[in-house]
């Protein structure tokens, strides 16, 4: 190894190689590593007090009452929520920090922007969407039970109409989670919104989702008057009532069906769906049928000693 000195600037050379060049590029990299490391460990510090901050705050017993009087959370699920928010918290700032060295290192702030910014607008956006949700549905259900839904449906005998779960519960948890999902679609298209599958998948999806409630609503509807209609028949303990009751239910049901079955199953085209209303159609038509057979043989059993009776009080009279 020589050492060369030009116009005052010393130079190291091995058999002709420069190596001020290789000095000079060890030397930024061990200055630049020891700022991120300075920079890490202030981020880290800061991170810490103020996710101890928010969590103190966030644990405030008055918060957490309300949250769960008014069914955004539970007491479990909201201290997981707060759990991960310092955790994440403490690391945002980490990386916020970091970006301080830009000048250095310029991916750093390049990583914070795109990746780092979008991802905490999807949690958040997740967040306040399960607790709007949970907030929601439990104000529906409070609603239904305050105009006396339920009380109707147990005094016409129909509260046990799917299988003893109360509507008011079925309907409160269809806002909560579709309101949960509008905001989750929103967040993935702010997380990768320059992923067009993706995004193009969450609007398909958001756009079937109000479809498919819709023909829930339409389904519970049904099996609601269904079994309301149903009920009245049976109150009148008329002859044959039980296969009357049950012959309308059938009816009602199946018009529930034909109507929600294109909202369900998202069928949009009109060949598919007159397909499958047909092969519908045709198995309602041998239903009836069916029931219309069993009614003629049980009226006329039922009726069988009364003809006896009446032929003989003719022959009776005749003779």
């Amino acid at each position: 190894m020589e050492v060369i000195k030009v116009n005052g600037t010393t130079l190291f050379t091995l058999e002709g190689v420069d190596l001020s060049f290789l000095m000079q590029s060890v030397s930024e990299f061990v200055v630049t590593a020891l700022i991120l490391v300075l920079l890490f460990i202030a981020g880290y510090v800061l991170g810490y007090f103020v996710s101890r901050v928010l969590r103190r705050i966030l644990l405030i017993e008055r918060i957490q009452v309300t949250l769960v009087k008014s069914g955004a959370t539970t007491t479990s699920m909201w201290k997981s929520i707060v759990e991960f928010s310092t955790q994440y918290t403490t690391w945002l700032l980490v990386f916020f920090v970091l970006t301080l060295a830009e000048e250095k290192v310029p991916i750093t702030v390049t990583f914070f922007n795109e990746f780092i910014v979008p991802l905490t607008v999807f949690i958040a956006l997740v967040i306040i969407g399960l607790l709007i949700g949970g907030f929601l549905g439990k104000l529906t259900k409070d609603t239904l039970v305050t105009i006396g839904l339920e009380e109707g449906l147990t005094k016409y005998k129909i509260a046990d109409t799917l299988g003893g779960v109360p509507i008011s519960s079925i309907l409160s948890t269809i806002v909560k989670w579709y309101v949960f999902l509008l905001f989750v679609s929103q967040a993935v298209e702010k997380l990768l919104s320059e992923t067009a599958i993706l995004t193009e998948t969450m609007r398909s999806l958001m756009s079937y989702v109000p479809n498919a409630i819709l023909g829930l609503l339409v389904l519970l509807v049904s099996l609601v008057i269904a079994e309301f209609a149903a009920n009245r028949i049976r109150v009148r303990k008329v002859s044959f009532g039980e296969v009357f009751a049950i012959a309308i239910e059938i009816v009602i049901v199946f018009f529930g069906v034909i109507l929600a079955l294109p909202r369900l199953f998202n069928i949009d085209d009109p060949e598919v769906f007159q397909t499958s209303l047909g092969v519908m159609t045709q198995s309602f038509q041998i239903l009836i049928v069916g029931v219309a057979l069993g009614l003629a043989i049980a009226i006329g059993l039922g009726l069988k000693d009364s003809i006896v009776k009446v032929g003989g009080k003719l022959k009776e009279g005749t003779g």
